[in-house]
């Protein structure tokens, strides 16, 4: 993360996912989010809060997120297709390789269908009261 970029936004689509009934569970989602954020350093300020949605298999699973001090992170699961999204976004740099061994541990093994990785807020730390009256202006 550069000096002139505000935060990092890792957001992936993950597949194949091995241990699919782990995704099925909000106390394991929950679990896969504190356990996440504390390898990436990061302090919880409020959660983890996660639900359950029934219906179709290709629409059920959990959602989970964690706001944190440095920004939020968030998975949302579907079991039935073996897949889950995940992202995680925060002022405080962090390494995305660490997230993905957390991944593995909670869930198994998994392939990455989409990963990126983000700088978000370019030029914030410049000039941040310019930024601010800016965006206020816009709204």
């Amino acid at each position: 993360m550069s000096r002139d970029v505000y935060g990092v936004h890792l957001t992936m689509r993950l597949g194949s996912i091995a241990n699919q009934e782990a995704l099925d569970n909000e106390a394991s989602v929950n679990g896969f989010l504190v356990d996440l954020v504390r390898r990436l350093e990061m302090r919880i300020l409020a959660g983890p809060l996660a639900g359950r949605e029934d219906g179709p298999p290709d629409h059920a699973g959990c959602s989970g997120v964690v706001i944190l001090y440095e920004s939020h992170a968030a998975i949302h699961t579907y079991p039935h297709l073996g897949q889950a999204f995940l992202d995680v976004f925060s002022c405080k740099p962090f390494d995305p390789i660490l997230a993905e061994e957390v991944i593995e541990q909670h869930f198994g093994s998994y392939e990455i269908i989409e990963r990126q990785v983000a700088d978000r807020g370019i030029h914030w730390e410049r000039d941040v009261k310019r930024e601010l009256h800016m965006w206020q202006n816009q709204r």
